[in-house]
């Protein structure tokens, strides 16, 4: 039985990732959950339908032969037939290439491959392993693999923290997540999340400050873990 996605982005980030507003950090973990969440395809859908709407209702002054040409070459343009354009959507599934961690395969959800691609080198700490993905400069993205039955110690957050579950779940003090649910914390969040016993994990995560971690002897590493996480 497919599992029910419980933990999606508001509206408005979904209007803001229609409309091309959202910083292209913000918007890749927006649009992985979508690649993910079937409710938010649709809704994506909706809402790209509205603004197309909206466009076409808002008055347009051109030039009529300008108009006429650009007809002109949209229809010259050859189109594929159906068959061969399921083909090529077939083909493109069939060539994703997955990732390996902790000698397990994932398939990434499309938004993320071509950009996994460029990952760095996985960096391990006790049961958890993390690969930097090429990003802007206000935010720090990267995978984030948790191995079965382990915990991030516990944390706040200076920032932003956007946590995608790509495959398996985890918990913390607030609920359990499973692959397509989308995490966000503010600074005022602190929490504890942990794999089962029986399934790790792998993650998107998005960062806009360092993590601060809370409890013992981790907290030595807060002037660290930003080159970690």
């Amino acid at each position: 039985m497919a599992h029910a996605i419980k933990f999606h982005p508001g509206m408005s980030l979904l209007e803001q990732h229609a409309e091309g507003t959202l910083s292209a950090d913000i918007a890749l973990a927006v649009a992985a959950h979508i690649d993910l969440c079937p409710h938010c395809q649709q809704l994506s859908r909706d809402i790209t339908t509205d603004l197309a709407c909206q466009l076409a209702q808002q008055p347009v002054k051109t030039n009529n032969t300008d108009w006429q040409q650009m007809l002109n070459d949209i229809m010259a343009q050859p189109q594929l037939p159906k068959q061969a354009t399921t083909m090529q959507q077939q083909v493109s599934a069939q060539q994703a290439e997955p990732i390996i961690v902790n000698q397990r395969e994932f398939i990434l959800p499309r938004s993320l491959q071509r950009l996994a691609a460029n990952r760095c080198k996985w960096l391990q700490l006790g049961g958890i392993a993390t690969a930097k993905l090429p990003a802007g400069n206000d935010y720090h993205i990267s995978l984030l693999y948790i191995d079965k039955n382990t915990e991030v110690p516990q944390h706040t957050h200076l920032g932003l923290e956007m946590t995608l579950v790509l495959a398996g779940k985890i918990v913390d003090e607030n609920g359990e997540y499973s692959a397509g649910d989308l995490l966000i914390n503010s600074p005022d969040d602190t929490h504890t999340p942990r794999t089962m016993a029986d399934e790790d994990c792998l993650c998107l995560s998005v960062l806009s400050a360092p993590l601060k971690f809370k409890k013992g002897l981790t907290r030595l590493l807060n002037p660290l873990q930003q080159f970690f996480y």
